[in-house]
């Protein structure tokens, strides 16, 4: 019998940020459920909007961000999970994470 020799394969793991995509700062109206709100930033993945209700982490939102360009309004409708939410004196600061079928997620190139 011959012994069996341990062989120890090095395995090099990517870290991976949190936020992965650009996120761009705009402040853009929008409609959460039915109300107001205004964007902070937004990526293709995700936004953060600031409300005058908090929202429960998880809750599932749709999401209308009326994009407006020469004169004509576009509004883009989404769907997103909060995922974060701060107490804020101007109202809430809310996190969200674009829906994989959302519009603005679909756009997303494979692989990222």
């Amino acid at each position: 019998m011959t012994a069996l020799t341990a062989v120890t394969i090095p395995v090099l793991l990517q870290v991976r940020e949190r936020r992965s995509e650009d996120r761009f700062v705009a402040a853009m109206p929008v409609r959460v459920n039915g109300s107001g709100a205004t964007t902070e930033d937004l990526s293709h993945s995700g936004l953060s909007f600031i409300a005058d209700h908090p929202y429960p982490i998880g809750a599932h939102v749709e999401v209308v961000i009326e994009y407006l360009l020469d004169g004509h309004n576009y509004p883009l409708a989404c769907e997103a999970e909060v995922v974060s939410v701060q107490d804020l004196p101007e109202g809430w600061r809310i996190g969200a994470r674009l829906a994989p079928q959302s519009p603005v997620a679909a756009m997303t190139p494979a692989g990222d």
